[in-house]
């Protein structure tokens, strides 16, 4: 595991997302990816600079901030580890990487938790498809 790896559970990640931090220039950087809706929001000394929702492998913010243009970038390395990266850059120059996964000692998500995982996403979905129905 990296330095910067974290492994987390699987019901932390559903319950309150992957957190990355990050300082630079005396500015503390914070990035949310939920583990359950897909929402993307960056803070910036506490305020709220940037949020999208994004079901992508791979998406970008960027915000300037003192004259310097910054760009953060999640990345999902591995889906069956359930591991993502979060990346920082300042003026198109990497800065700084951070990693969180679900499964434990590097090994992949055995195929229970992938089966419970869709077997969650086919139930969400169709209420989903039934609550529009519904209201539409």
């Amino acid at each position: 595991m990296k330095k910067d790896e974290q492994t987390v559970g699987m019901l932390d990640i559903l319950r309150n997302g992957f957190w990355f931090y990050f300082t630079h220039n005396n500015h503390e950087i914070a990035a949310h990816a939920s583990g359950f809706s897909g929402r993307e929001t960056l803070y910036v000394d506490d305020s709220k600079v940037s949020t999208k929702l994004s079901w992508r492998f791979k998406s970008g913010h960027e915000f300037e901030l003192d004259g310097h243009q910054y760009r953060v970038v999640f990345d999902v390395v591995s889906i069956w580890r359930g591991q993502i990266a979060c990346h920082l850059y300042v003026d198109d120059k990497h800065v700084e990487t951070n990693e969180h996964a679900m499964a434990i000692n590097n090994t992949k998500l055995g195929w229970k938790t992938f089966f419970i995982m869709f077997a969650a996403g086919l139930v969400f979905g169709a209420l989903s498809a039934y609550l529009v129905k519904l209201f539409v």
